[in-house]
């Protein structure tokens, strides 16, 4: 059984540098085009999870508001009820806990609660395609792999 703790991806650290509460939504957005990603961990002092922007929370909390991305903050907009798995979690149980609950990103943490990785749908469904880059569509149960198949039941 494959666990997210088994896929191969880049240090959270090395993608991009934490966020904290007081961080500004400008900031965030700049990394998170920078790097390409669409979701970004918001932790404590102590590299507590305390919640995740995603894209969405930006377009939804902040531009369909017209709000200044330079004044407002992580804090304000943030996901603060967090799904979390941690490393031992199966690949297959991430993905149906990203289905069921609409969400494409999610923080791996440890037995404190500690951030230690960061995860997408697209770096699940590339594990399991040996690492290949591919491009997807998710339908339901099925993760369309063009030109392939593959099913998570």
């Amino acid at each position: 059984m494959t666990t997210v703790g088994d896929i191969q991806k880049v240090k959270l650290n090395e993608i991009c540098r934490f966020f904290g509460p007081d961080s500004t939504v400008s900031e965030i957005a700049d990394m998170m085009d920078l790097q390409d990603i669409g979701a970004v961990p918001v932790v404590n002092e102590n590299n507590l999870l305390m919640g995740v922007v995603s894209e969405r929370d930006i377009v939804r909390k902040l531009v369909k508001n017209g709000r200044d991305s330079d004044l407002v903050t992580a804090k304000d907009i943030m996901t603060s009820k967090v799904i979390t798995v941690t490393k031992k979690t199966s690949q297959i149980d991430a993905f149906n806990l990203m289905k069921s609950n609409r969400i494409r990103h999610l923080p791996i943490v440890d037995e404190n609660q500690k951030l230690v990785n960061f995860i997408s749908l697209r770096d699940i469904v590339d594990s399991s395609q040996g690492g290949k880059k591919i491009n997807f569509i998710l339908l339901g149960f099925a993760v369309i792999l063009l030109p392939a198949i593959f099913i998570f039941n």
